[in-house]
């Protein structure tokens, strides 16, 4: 297995920069998360760790090799790196064991190596059984596997995996997060993995960089940085969150967009802030500190998911489902707060969040 350490990693296209000076390390065996919107620069750091792209300045090392810097570049297939790619990329004439075994057939490893690796490969990802079937005949999971198994078989440092969910219905990514990284676990495998969505980000990774233009935001580990955001993109891109306009001073916080309601705050932010409540943070209490009128609400079946008017603003308040049924829309309410965060109003949030996709 193998560590990755970034220094001064830099990436641009004539005068676009796409990437900009990325200074960290993967450690061995952990499964590290590019979390970011289309186009934020998280393919083209994977690119990079890949050697599919040579980055425009820096230095980048795997397992204490420099791979990627100055006048050094080792080419993709030997830096000992497995990628699984957002299109399986199977061969469709081949069969499941015929798509594994081919990164060393055409390496022209002895047969009786690969029959055994090819054979412990498509066990670790649950194939066996499906050997001798071409990949049409498979589900869009199970193919997604033949292209894991692929990448697996020639016992890579590392494994990449680029948005390698996003063709799969719900359902199917779901189970497959879990698999990904159950093998991950048992390998012991350094993983860095590229996606746009959130829950794969928050179930699977060790670490997570959330990725903005270029510049990453924030790392940490899921819960750090979902509970504590440095601003309000990471805020807003790690999980559900309305922004409100306030004011700070002594002891609360004015909402005048919630009808001047307050909450009371005694941190360091004075003047204009944003204020953030992620909605499992709200309950319905007769003593809470702010009051509205319900407008909608939904049974989702495991919550229930409401808006409240307050003021000019919509609210949004998700409860345990079997709470639904106890109010209905129209009725007066008060809101019981648990968390939120508050942020200063640099006039950065509007900007921030116009380009989340």
């Amino acid at each position: 297995m193998a560590g990755i350490k970034l220094n001064q990693i830099r990436k641009s296209f004539g005068s676009n920069v796409v990437l900009q000076e990325f200074t960290d390390e993967f450690r061995d065996g952990e499964f590290v998360t590019l979390l970011g919107p289309s186009g934020c620069g998280k393919t083209t750091l994977l690119r990079i760790i890949a050697g599919f792209e040579k980055p425009s300045s820096g230095e980048l090392y795997i397992d204490g090799e420099l791979v990627s810097g100055g006048k050094t570049f080792v080419p993709p297939e030997k830096r000992g790196v497995g990628m699984v790619f957002q299109n399986y990329a199977v061969w469709p004439h081949m069969s499941v064991y015929d798509n594994a075994a081919y990164p060393l057939t055409i390496r022209k490893a002895p047969r009786d190596e690969i029959r055994e690796r090819v054979g412990k490969t498509l066990e670790i990802v649950h194939l066996s059984q499906y050997a001798d079937r071409l990949p049409n005949q498979l589900s869009g999971g199970q193919q997604q596997r033949i292209a894991l198994a692929r990448a697996l078989v020639a016992e890579p440092k590392l494994l990449l995996l680029d948005e390698p969910l996003s063709n799969l219905d719900a359902k199917l990514r779901e189970s497959m997060r879990f698999e990904i990284k159950e093998i991950q676990r048992a390998l012991g495998i350094t993983v860095v993995y590229v996606t746009h969505d959130q829950t794969e980000a928050m179930a699977m990774s060790d670490r997570i960089f959330v990725v903005n233009r270029g510049v990453v935001q924030q790392s940490g580990s899921p819960r750090e940085i979902y509970d504590h955001p440095v601003n309000q993109f990471v805020a807003d891109f790690l999980g559900k969150v309305d922004f409100f306009k306030g004011e700070a001073g002594e002891g609360s916080i004015l909402l005048p967009g919630l009808g001047n309601q307050r909450l009371p705050y005694d941190g360091p932010c004075r003047g204009r802030v944003d204020v953030a409540i992620r909605p499992e943070n709200l309950y319905f209490d007769e003593a809470g500190p702010l009051g509205g009128r319900l407008e909608t609400l939904y049974y989702l079946g495991d919550v229930n998911d409401c808006r409240v008017r307050a003021g000019n603003s919509l609210i949004r308040v998700i409860t345990g489902g079997w709470e639904y049924g106890k109010r209905q829309a129209g009725d007066a309410v008060r809101l019981g707060v648990r968390d939120y965060m508050v942020f200063a109003d640099d006039g950065s949030l509007e900007s921030m969040l116009a380009i989340r996709t």
